[in-house]
């Protein structure tokens, strides 16, 4: 259930860290499809990246929207995994009619330099990679479902984040991570996070950026 506590972006912003999750509920028809198969609000996740002497905060996402630029690939019509600003996909999923709710689950983990490092091999590593089709992405979920590694060339939102936490050693490698869906990261269901890792209950973003 969903938690009820409320917040602002200006007041959250500066508490954010890398690892953090944002979720989104999307209102256009896929992701409505997606929420109704999941019996969940929220359609989309990504994960917060807060990198050293970068003062904005930016979201690492696999998605089809190509709204706003990679800040490193610095293209615009790229759909798969992409690093943007977090305040701006926030506000153009708002003004575009894209999305509704939002909410946060803050990481509670030790943050070294290593991470950093380890992100950024990572984001380098798939980074190229696109988003699947629908039908694929239906396959490539039931495949992980029957343990099924998924080959990595294409990666769906709720798959690039699990497979960055298995990656940073925040969750362990049990389930193949294209078997995982964003409802999965929510409060409903408990991950198989690693020790000294724990995400903290929904916080309900308030739309005011």
């Amino acid at each position: 259930m969903m938690n009820e506590r409320r917040v602002n972006y200006d007041d959250l912003q500066g508490k954010l860290q890398t690892g953090d999750l944002l979720f989104c509920h999307g209102i256009f028809p896929e992701a409505l499809q997606i929420e109704a198969i999941e019996r969940s609000p929220w359609s989309h996740v990504g994960m917060v990246v807060k990198l050293p002497g970068v003062e904005e905060l930016l979201l690492w996402e696999s998605t089809t929207m190509q709204t706003l630029p990679d800040v490193e690939l610095k293209r615009l019509k790229k759909a798969g995994p992409m690093l943007v600003s977090l305040r701006e996909r926030i506000a153009t999923d708002v003004s575009g009619g894209h999305d509704a709710l939002f909410a946060f689950r803050l990481l509670e983990a030790q943050r070294s330099d290593g991470l950093t490092v380890k992100l950024k091999q990572f984001i380098e590593e798939v980074h190229q990679a696109s988003f699947p089709s629908m039908e694929r992405m239906a396959l490539e979920y039931l495949e992980g479902k029957l343990h099924i590694q998924a080959g990595g060339s294409s990666l769906f939102c709720s798959e690039l984040v699990a497979e960055t936490y298995m990656h940073l050693g925040i969750m362990d490698r049990s389930h193949p991570s294209n078997s995982y869906q964003p409802a999965d990261f929510s409060n409903r269901t408990d991950l198989p996070l690693c020790s000294g890792c724990k995400l903290s209950d929904e916080l309900l973003l308030l739309t005011d950026v």
